[in-house]
């Protein structure tokens, strides 16, 4: 009906929409539908698929999140509590185990619970919660948080009892939070229905600083000084690579470069060099202390580096070129962190002994040949209870005594050289029982290996007897050879 007066309603009815109609909509011009999942208008151009989300105070936190705006995204999973032992776990974020956060006002934090363990770690679901006490309403006296929070369950936002109550029937799992502007200096994020899961929060302002405490400030970086200043601005000058602070006192502003401290550098006031009966005590003498070069000694100064090298030329009677004199010929203990010779001879009476604080190593790229062994005594380990997979530390020693073995087993025998063309042998005891069991498997560092038995016989060990297995490692190229060998001592 033609009418030169607009027709005035007291309501009208949008068409509700879900999201998978509206998101691949195209619509017309002007079109209009109710996204009844985000709570707002979608609006159609007739060229955009998707159209335009009306933004309301509802769905703010929502559309930065997915515009990326100050946005934090943070991974939430449940594992074990190191600490204390709590057998319902505890929160990670992004791996870390339930630590303190840092939040800034204005910023938009997204909690990711999609993960698994927060669905069931210990037989238990565990929705992220915040609040201003620690473990929230759980304990007596506790609130949930909830300004500028928006619970999402497959990226549907939801009431945050609904988020609690049909948790684990979702594929995803959110929380985003909008840090508003009245936001307490403190909260705590916790497990809707396990306590102590999570942390204290630190809420701070924009420039702050993490903590919420101390100040910060924006650098200007240029060739050229700011030209509008304050108290405390801060320039580096990009052209010399220098850092001003500008200052305002009482008579004048300017920019000042700091300057570090000084250290204080500790003094001796006594200083004594002793060698033999003699001494030069520091204190008694001049402020020059010389160093002079004496036979077989040569002394070189580096003044660039300002150091002095003090070298042994060798010479005397008992060597020559670089070797020592005879004066290392003593009854005395010699000590070296370290020692290269191509030679080393024990001309005196009696017998030379090494000694080390823990193992010597005899290392040659052509092998070592002794000669001449008038004693030798290796280490013996001893291993109880044997079942599984049991290590045997080549590094420590090579021959192995088992008691009480429980089941046939597999011998890893660990930190195996692997320098070419070389053969080595390990040695099992194995005290028998009345059920005799034998190692029926080898790995060397892990990697199974295949037993070649002598005559391809595997034994199966003597009860209530002593048996002997023999590996010998044969290493050709990177490839292992194990040969097995028995013998039995009733």
């Amino acid at each position: 009906m033609a009418s030169n007066t607009a027709p005035v309603v007291d309501r009208i009815r949008i068409i509700p929409r879900p999201d998978d109609f509206l998101d691949r909509n195209v619509g017309a011009s002007g079109e209009v539908f109710y996204d009844k999942q985000a709570n707002t208008l979608r609006l159609y151009s007739g060229k955009q698929a998707g159209g335009f989300s009306l933004l309301t105070a509802g769905n703010l936190s929502q559309q930065l999140a997915d515009a990326g705006v100050a946005l934090l995204e943070k991974t939430v999973t449940v594992g074990v509590d190191t600490v204390n032992g709590q057998a319902t776990g505890v929160f990670y974020i992004d791996g870390v185990e339930k630590p303190q956060l840092d939040f800034v006002r204005g910023y938009t934090y997204l909690f990711d619970q999609s993960d698994e363990t927060n669905n069931s770690y210990a037989g238990l679901w565990h929705p992220l919660m915040f609040a201003t006490t620690p473990n929230g309403d759980l304990i007596e006296g506790g609130a949930h948080y909830n300004p500028g929070i928006v619970y999402l369950l497959d990226d549907d936002p939801v009431s945050m009892r609904y988020y609690t109550d049909n948790f684990q029937a979702a594929t995803t799992k959110k929380v985003l939070f909008t840090v508003k502007s009245s936001a307490p200096d403190t909260l705590y994020y916790w497990c809707h229905f396990h306590t102590n899961q999570g942390n204290e929060i630190t809420v701070s302002d924009p420039g702050t600083g993490g903590s919420g405490s101390g100040g910060g400030a924006s650098v200007d970086v240029s060739d050229t000084p700011p030209s509008t200043p304050s108290a405390g601005s801060i320039w580096f000058d990009s052209a010399t690579g220098s850092l001003f602070v500008y200052i305002t006192d009482s008579d004048s502003s300017q920019w000042v470069q700091p300057t570090a401290p000084v250290p204080d550098f500790s003094t001796f006031s006594s200083v004594q060099i002793t060698g033999g009966a003699q001494s030069i005590d520091a204190s008694t003498k001049s402020d020059t202390l010389n160093f002079t070069a004496g036979t077989n000694i040569t002394m070189t100064i580096d003044e660039a580096s300002n150091t002095l090298t003090i070298n042994s030329t060798g010479g005397g009677g008992g060597g020559g070129g670089g070797s020592y004199d005879q004066s290392l010929n003593t009854s005395d203990s010699v000590t070296f962190a370290s020692l290269t010779t191509p030679s080393f001879t024990n001309s005196g009476s009696g017998g030379a002994v090494f000694d080390s604080a823990s193992t010597i190593t005899l290392d040659a790229p052509d092998g070592i040949l002794l000669e001449n062994i008038s004693k030798q005594s290796e280490i013996l380990s001893s291993l109880t209870g044997a079942t599984g997979v049991v290590a045997h530390d080549f590094g420590a020693n090579a021959i192995f005594d088992h008691t009480s073995i429980a089941s046939n087993f597999t011998a890893n025998i660990t930190n195996v050289p692997t320098t070419t063309d070389r053969a080595l042998n390990v040695v099992l005891v194995l005290r028998q029982g009345a059920t005799p069991y034998i190692p029926n498997a080898v790995q060397i560092d892990g990697v199974a290996q295949t037993i070649n038995w002598v005559e391809a016989l595997a034994p199966t060990g003597n009860a209530n007897s002593i048996d002997v297995i023999t590996f010998s490692l044969l290493r050709v190229g990177a490839t292992w050879t194990v040969l097995g060998g028995y013998t039995n001592y009733g």
